[in-house]
């Protein structure tokens, strides 16, 4: 089959939904046109094409995307601008919209099917009352005219439903098999316990990564972008150590000498009613490590063991320990055979067949 994925984020931008999705089509022989966030220009359309058919759009428009998307008028001329020159060339692709705010496809292409992998449904989203009004609406045009939508959590899932009931629960995935490497052996008798968290830092419940550097045996690394001055008081700990965005060998290194990683999120509405597997949970698993995390009331079923969930500082405390000393090499097996089933391979198999029932 043929799909163009209409996003607001650039191709060479750190993996996402849209990009791990691209990526497992393409493995399996499909045609992928990618139409990235617009960078400011006089209007054209740069078009490049890469081997195992891949096609990156990148649109140059008066604004930029992330102001453009922000105001209604320009939004609704910038789209139909950019719909019109798509539709030329790729009249008879099935759509894959990430964009909320695209509903302005429905006028060109006959199969449009949107893709939501981010909670744009609160009204409070953005900082403007306004737009994330404007967002509100135009998401559930995009939805009521979709053919079909899918939601990557249960929260997603149960809106999506109240405005289209070809609606389906797509969890994310992994990007890969078990990743590899040799497994770090588990702490006996009071050894050092590496613990590393791996996102967004300005995500972060400061308070509680704190607590844990009072253990002098632990080393905290906190991996991602995101910082902010509430992490500066994070830098007076010798044992807490900030690494900024890391990716590749860099990345994998570290979490190979895991021994346990964390999700300490604030207690906010992704943790009490969106999140339902964090693509850091999937990283996490794939290279075989058990994950201690605040309390999330809709995470996905899992098998005992893979994450402890914590209702406060002390849980989250005693859950590392308690992780680490039930760590076992049939809990890491455990986790190699999960991620085997559940990787954006698996995830592309579910979307095609969808495709091809609709």
């Amino acid at each position: 089959m043929k799909y163009i994925f209409i996003t607001r984020t650039s191709w060479d931008e750190p993996p996402r939904a849209r990009h791990q999705l691209a990526l497992a089509l393409i493995k399996k022989k499909h045609e992928v046109v990618f139409v990235a966030k617009n960078i400011s220009g006089k209007p054209s359309i740069n078009t490049i094409f890469y081997e195992g058919n891949l096609t990156v759009v990148t649109p140059k428009w008066y604004i930029k995307s992330i102001y453009n998307m922000r105001l209604p008028i320009i939004n609704e001329i910038y789209q139909n601008w950019l719909y019109k020159l798509l539709l030329i060339q790729f009249k008879e692709y099935t759509v894959i919209s990430f964009d909320p705010t695209a509903s302005v496809l429905h006028k060109y292409f006959k199969r449009v099917i949107y893709f939501c992998n981010d909670n744009f449904l609160d009204k409070k989203r953005s900082k403007s009352f306004i737009f994330s009004i404007y967002w509100f609406f135009k998401q559930k045009a995009m939805i009521r005219k979709a053919l079909f939508c899918t939601g990557v959590s249960k929260y997603l899932y149960n809106y999506l439903r109240q405005y289209n009931s070809n609606s389906y629960l797509l969890l994310t995935g992994a990007s890969h098999g078990p990743a590899n490497g040799s497994k770090t052996e588990l702490p006996i008798n009071g050894e050092k316990i590496n613990i590393v968290f791996v996102g967004w830092l300005a995500k972060l419940n400061i308070d509680w990564v704190r607590s844990l550097s009072n253990n002098p045996n632990h080393t905290i690394y906190l991996i991602g972008p995101g910082e902010n001055k509430k992490l500066d008081s994070l830098n007076n700990y010798k044992n807490i150590i900030i690494t900024g965005k890391l990716v590749g060998p860099s990345l994998h290194a570290l979490l190979n000498k895991a021994n346990v990683c964390i999700a300490p999120y604030i207690i906010d509405i992704d943790t009490q009613e969106v999140y339902t597997m964090p693509n850091k949970f999937w990283l996490y698993i794939s290279f075989g490590k058990p994950i201690v995390t605040c309390e999330i009331n809709n995470i996905a079923d899992l098998p005992e063991k893979f994450i402890y969930q914590s209702k406060n500082k002390e849980e989250f405390i005693s859950n590392i320990n308690r992780a680490v000393s039930e760590d076992s090499i049939d809990s890491y097996r455990n986790r190699m055979h999960f991620i085997k089933q559940n990787t954006w391979d698996n995830r592309a198999d579910e979307f095609i067949n969808l495709c091809e029932e609709y």
